[in-house]
């Protein structure tokens, strides 16, 4: 399954069109700018056998879905130029360890350090 990294503030339209270029479903990942927990949205777009919904507002970003569909299970939605709906579930966030570090990225600058 494709994984898409997007900004909180990223449009869900431009978020669809890349997952449409991809095989769906998708899995999208972004940072809640809020909490900085890891957000991931299941979603599974040009689902022919959905009723058609209302077109999402251009101003929605994929955080504001996230949030949505964190409300119910799933979610049914569309956006421009989609013909079909499409599903989006929520997964429980990513919580931010406080402390946290990755070793393999962490460098030590003293002197005779790695």
């Amino acid at each position: 399954m494709p994984i898409i990294v997007a900004q909180h503030d990223e449009k869900l339209g431009d978020v669809m069109a890349l997952a449409a270029a991809h095989k769906p479903p998708v899995l999208v990942a972004t940072l809640d700018p809020e909490s900085e927990n890891i957000c991931f949205t299941y979603v599974a777009i040009g689902c022919s056998d959905l009723e058609i919904v209302a077109v999402r507002g251009t101003d929605d970003s994929i955080i504001d879905l996230y949030r949505e569909s964190r409300l119910r299970p799933c979610i049914t939605f569309r956006v421009a130029p989609l013909l079909h709906s499409a599903i989006a579930h929520a997964l429980p966030p990513l919580h931010k360890a406080t402390g946290a570090r990755y070793p393999a990225l962490a460098v030590d600058h003293t002197e005779g350090g790695r």
